[in-house]
């Protein structure tokens, strides 16, 4: 049987970090879809993608490119911003470089590496380097300035993450800051550990304008998988936060798990069913199947790697096959822009890479029973449909008279004249917004099925006031109908890095420039992880009597530790 070759692309070699040129493939004899790449000194690398071919190709082809959103303009004006022209070559050029094709989507600060944990799977650890990273709070401010600053669309959603974020007692006023710089959409990743402890200290973030809590969530009642991946037992801790959640009325947790193949990934039917029954405090899971560092042979890699569509069989396992579809968050690219552009915000856009992230609607059902979002709606011809009406706009077209706009008073949308033909040229006015806007949900409804359920669904229910009306609130009310958001984010490693991700990476860490600090460096997620984060974490260590030295983390890590255990 012939390889199919699917497309070509740079990686990095896992020994030496240097890019090299790789394949990625269907594989002959596991029908797998691989990545191989060739070093000149170290030899030869694979690793597997996918075990789903079929699904892979599909991902690939579904959604044309879009565009830049991000100005990579190598004029002087844009080089003072922070882009910088390449000199050593991707991706070793970030912060950011010209070659890079997406706007961030979330702008990602690492507010301390100081942590209330050691964990074993862990990007960033103060105890285990030995020096703290922390950036004051003016710092944080000028980086939060940075990201707001960029044009033509500055990202709107902010992440404060760590080490622990919680652990720093200014954590309100950096989120209240971010706020009032703009920021729509507030995140907080943590552990847990303080929000578990202290509800007072939960609300006073909830107050301050945090919109939503990445929780850790790795396990629910299997205390060997928490030792494993985290060194001790927290599902006690882990409930205690939902617990606190609910009787301080925040809604917005995100479950978090990272997936170890042999070590918790037995668990993710139990965290489906933890978050189905606690939906009115949880939005949804983001699955992520762990990035594996180190030098390991290629049976131990094919061993511990665990992919997305690994994940997908998984899940559909316990949820009577509640996903059909895993849609990567680049189908929705137009759609984000296209809703935005009807709320009148900044139309800020999902074109991530395909391979990046994955995402699905799973339904909780008036019988308390999983349902796939496509039991509702054809997904994919409702995607296709957005596409088309954005793509409208964008050309400026007025929709011609059609049996969708049988009914539709024009008047009343605001139109200033009788027909579609005498419209306005000014389309920019709220007259061609209203008149798409109702072209667009009147096109839609013929990608529902069983509409005589509208009236008794919370699902339909949601989805129309959230094309009524597309903003964030109603984002989230749509997640508040027991309709749980689960995808997967496979952040890359050495051994399935890919250059062509990183170039469309929309998720991006924001880092003081060590060479100046009135500067802010802008680095792609994977590409810090795998590559800058000793460098630029070293550079930016707190020196000095503001320093804490290891020994003295560690035993703060011991105590708090202790306290967990109780």
């Amino acid at each position: 049987m012939t390889e199919e070759i699917i497309r070509r692309t740079t990686s990095i070699c896992p020994e030496c970090l240097q890019p090299i040129p790789a394949e990625i493939y269907v594989d002959s004899e596991t029908n797998w879809v691989m990545m191989r790449k060739d070093c000149e000194e170290h030899g030869h690398f694979k690793d597997k993608l996918s075990i789903d071919p079929e699904e892979y190709i599909w991902s690939e082809t579904f959604t044309d490119e879009i565009g830049s959103t991000v100005n990579n303009s190598t004029k002087p004006e844009c080089l003072a911003s922070g882009i910088k022209q390449t000199e050593n070559g991707c991706p070793y050029d970030c912060g950011l470089c010209e070659n890079h094709k997406s706007a961030p989507n979330i702008a990602l600060l690492d507010i301390t590496n100081r942590c209330n944990l050691t964990c074993p799977i862990c990007f960033a650890n103060a105890s285990a380097k030995g020096y703290v990273v922390e950036p004051t709070f003016d710092e944080i401010t000028r980086i939060l300035e940075h990201f707001r600053s960029m044009k033509p669309v500055p990202p709107v959603l902010c992440q404060l993450s760590g080490g622990e974020p919680t652990i720093r007692d200014d954590l309100p006023d950096i989120i209240r800051k971010a706020k009032e710089l703009g920021f729509i959409d507030i995140m907080v990743t943590t552990n847990g550990v303080r929000f578990g402890k202290s509800p007072e200290f939960m609300k006073k973030c909830m107050d301050a304008g945090m919109d939503a809590i990445y929780l850790q969530f790795d396990a629910t009642d299997d205390a060997e998988a928490w030792k494993k991946i985290r060194g001790v037992n927290l599902w006690p801790l882990k409930k205690k936060v939902i617990e606190n959640a609910r009787k301080i009325g925040f809604f917005g947790i995100m479950l978090v798990p990272v997936i170890a193949r042999g070590v918790n990934d037995h668990q993710i039917g139990n965290i489906m069913n933890y978050a189905k029954d606690n939906w009115d405090v949880v939005s949804g899971i983001i699955f992520q199947p762990v990035s594996l560092c180190g030098r390991i042979s290629f049976e131990e890699l094919m061993d511990l790697r665990y992919t997305t569509s690994d994940l997908k069989v998984a899940i559909n396992k316990v949820t009577n096959n509640a996903i059909r579809r895993f849609y990567p968050i680049a189908t929705t690219a137009k759609m984000t822009r296209l809703l935005a552009w009807f709320d009148d915000v900044d139309e800020f856009s999902m074109t991530s890479h395909k391979d990046c992230g994955f995402a699905t609607v799973c339904v909780i059902n008036d019988k308390g029973e999983w349902e796939s979002i496509d039991s509702y709606f054809d997904a994919e011809g409702l995607i296709r449909w957005s596409n088309k009406i954005y793509d409208m706009v964008q050309k400026q077209e007025v929709p011609k008279p059609t049996s969708l706009l049988k009914g539709i008073n024009l008047e009343d949308l605001g139109a200033l004249a009788s027909t579609v033909g005498k419209f306005v040229d000014d389309i920019t006015n709220l007259g061609y917004r209203n008149l798409m806007r109702a072209y667009y949900l009147a096109g839609a409804a013929k990608y529902v099925k069983h509409p005589e359920k509208f009236l008794n669904s919370k699902t339909y229910q949601g989805f129309l006031r959230l094309v009524a009306s597309p903003n964030f609130a109603s984002s989230a009310n749509f997640f508040h109908n027991k309709n749980l958001l689960v995808s997967a984010m496979h952040f890359q490693d050495a051994y399935n890095f890919d250059l062509d991700r990183v170039c469309r990476c929309l998720v991006h860490y924001g880092v003081i420039d060590p060479e100046d600090n009135t500067k802010v460096l802008e680095v792609p997620f994977c590409a810090m992880n795998t590559l800058h984060r000793e460098r630029l974490e070293l550079a930016n260590a707190i020196k000095g009597e503001k320093a804490k030295n290891a020994e003295v983390i560690q035993a703060e890590i011991e105590e708090i530790l202790e306290t967990v255990k109780e």
